[in-house]
């Protein structure tokens, strides 16, 4: 029984990874151009992303609240690992200017 309260519900499961598919989606459409911003405005803009992500989803959690708010804590650390890749590029992109 323990693992079961451990384990998110599958249906939530299915949101986190259809949020980390399209949030891949965006970061992989971003086209880094001049004008540059800055890289903590760029670090500004993915975390505004992220919360929108979280905002857009947390209604299609289902479960109790504990269990939502498990979920919504598992997308958050999911969308974040997910940005460093993009953020670690971008940073790339401004040392290379």
């Amino acid at each position: 029984m323990a693992h079961r309260e451990m384990a998110l519900l599958q249906s939530n499961q299915d949101v986190i990874s259809t949020a980390l598919q399209q949030f891949s989606k965006l970061l992989n459409q971003q086209v880094f151009t001049e004008p540059v911003i800055s890289e903590e405005d760029m670090v500004t803009i993915v975390d505004d992303w992220i919360k929108f992500y979280l905002s857009h989803f947390s209604d299609k959690m289902s479960g109790d609240q504990q269990e939502q708010e498990r979920a919504l804590e598992k997308l958050q650390e999911e969308l974040r690992t997910s940005s460093n890749p993009f953020l670690e590029k971008y940073r790339a992109f401004l040392k290379a200017l």
